[in-house]
């Protein structure tokens, strides 16, 4: 093993569920996580930190949502990598809400949210994660799993996690060499469920502890009642979108989905009377 790598990645486009796996991962690692700001301490994220750190010196678990390549902030330092894919439309949806709650979007309702698609799917990607140099979601997802690295990646699809949770504990065990008993992944898995997140977050905001789910500059939405851990479901854009955005989004990251086993739409028949399809 190279003595100059020592972090191994927990890598996402932002809202593909990379805080359930910091969890999960650090629950299986360390012992159950009580607080976000435990699992910031075990799991620093690149985008929270005042300065690049130095190199590390010996093995560390780092967050990111950038994509990789050279300008990945210590990228040389890579020694492997656990990336969480989500369906792209599911992903569009928990982005809209998450730009609610951070106050970027002030309006909500089937034309804020139809306006929200539309950017979203000419860009291919959430504008606010493009200025902040993560890119579009199909580029970012190549980036890390369609590209040739002198380093290993696990990758773990959100709904398949969802589906079964303990086999992803197992299958992070394995990638990470560890040795853990049923009863071990059992309780990781557990201490990772939605709900003890949601009352993990409900704890950090009554004690107005900064982190992942509590800043000053969210109190108004918080107020309000959105939540960063809101609904942790499967297939919410298939619910709440038309026929004609899902086809849309299809059109755009069909080809990926499908390299990564997601099921898609076929394209609707065109004809010159009745023209493309319409967000």
């Amino acid at each position: 093993m190279d003595p100059d790598r020592n972090i191994v990645w927990i890598v996402s486009y932002p809202k593909s569920g990379n805080t359930w796996v910091r969890f999960l991962v650090c629950n299986l690692v360390f012992g159950v996580q009580g607080s976000a700001a435990a699992l910031n301490c075990l799991v620093p994220d690149i985008h929270e930190l005042a300065a690049v750190p130095a190199p590390p010196t010996e093995p560390v678990f780092m967050k990111t949502h950038f994509p990789f390549s050279p300008a990945l902030p210590l990228a040389a330092c890579t020694a492997a990598a656990i990336y969480v894919v989500r369906d792209p439309a599911d992903v569009m949806m928990s982005n809209y809400h998450y730009s609610r709650r951070d106050g970027s979007r002030t309006t909500a309702g089937p034309a804020a949210l139809a306006q929200y698609v539309e950017e979203y799917l000419a860009a291919r990607g959430g504008s606010r994660w493009i200025d902040l140099g993560i890119g579009a979601w199909d580029d970012h997802v190549r980036s890390w799993l369609a590209t040739a690295h002198p380093f290993p990646v696990l990758t773990l699809r959100y709904e398949d996690l969802l589906r079964d949770s303990l086999g992803g504990a197992r299958r992070v065990c394995a990638f990470l060499g560890l040795e853990r008993a049923a009863e071990e992944m059992a309780r990781a898995v557990v201490g990772a469920s939605f709900e003890r997140l949601q009352r993990i977050e409900e704890q950090d905001i009554r004690g107005q502890r900064v982190g992942i789910f509590y800043k000053p500059y969210l109190q108004r939405s918080i107020d309000a009642g959105l939540r960063f851990m809101r609904a942790g479901q499967v297939g919410e854009a298939s619910r709440l979108l038309s026929e004609a955005q899902l086809q849309c989004v299809h059109a755009i990251f069909g080809p990926l989905m499908r390299e990564l086993g997601y099921e898609t739409r076929a394209p609707e028949p065109q004809t010159a009377a009745s023209g493309g399809a319409r967000l």
